[in-house]
């Protein structure tokens, strides 16, 4: 029942009508723990036109009631833009079709499925057991990966309107910042677009 409640609400939102409405990623995430019986399941759609449809299903605690929310809002035409960008590069567009368990669960499992749009591609990423914060020991995960992630966060953020976590739980924010330090002070001099560097990151998976 979670996952027909999730996507019948988005076929909800889906039907009404619209001009141009072509999604350019979405994003499906469950999170099973840290307890027996505890879950977050979440969809987030992007389009085009800039528009927002955010999905969450999850419990608090064990043997809790599910709790259901969806929210919609519309991105500025800036921040699609620069979507757009990042959507489009390379290192976005050459990522495998499904990224191997990096470690074993521990406290939690997340599974997560990506799927961007362009006009001549259709590209999926699946990635299994997705633990990002083990970047903030090494090069775990492609930094594309990590950057695509923290922006989604950062959507959900805005579009949920919650508070973002403080600095101390910011794995998001301090992963850009050692992402921001490896790049040679020239590159930074001769970057063409300086809004192209990854924006200071936001929310906890929400």
């Amino acid at each position: 029942m979670r996952f027909i409640y999730l996507t019948a609400t988005l076929c909800i939102a889906l039907a009404f009508p619209q001009d141009v409405r072509r999604q350019v990623i979405s994003a499906h995430d469950r999170i099973d723990g840290p307890l027996g019986g505890e879950y977050h399941v979440s969809d987030l759609q992007v389009f085009e036109n800039g528009e927002v449809i955010y999905a969450e299903e999850g419990t608090k605690s064990m043997g809790a009631q599910p709790e259901r929310s969806t929210f919609q809002t519309t991105l500025p035409s800036d921040e699609m833009r620069r979507l757009a960008e990042r959507l489009g590069r390379q290192d976005i567009q050459s990522l495998p079709t499904k990224i191997s368990p990096k470690t074993r669960p521990t406290d939690f499992s997340w599974q997560k499925s990506l799927e961007t749009n362009r006009l001549d591609k259709r590209k999926k990423c699946n990635i299994e057991n997705f633990y990002p914060f083990l970047n903030l020991h090494g090069p775990v995960y492609p930094k594309a990966v990590i950057e695509l992630e923290c922006r989604l966060q950062d959507i959900e953020t805005e579009v949920t309107k919650r508070s973002p976590p403080k600095d101390e739980g910011n794995w998001c924010k301090e992963l850009l910042r050692k992402n921001m330090n490896r790049l040679k002070p020239t590159a930074l001099r001769t970057k063409r677009n300086p809004q192209s560097l990854p924006v200071k990151a936001g929310a906890q998976f929400g």
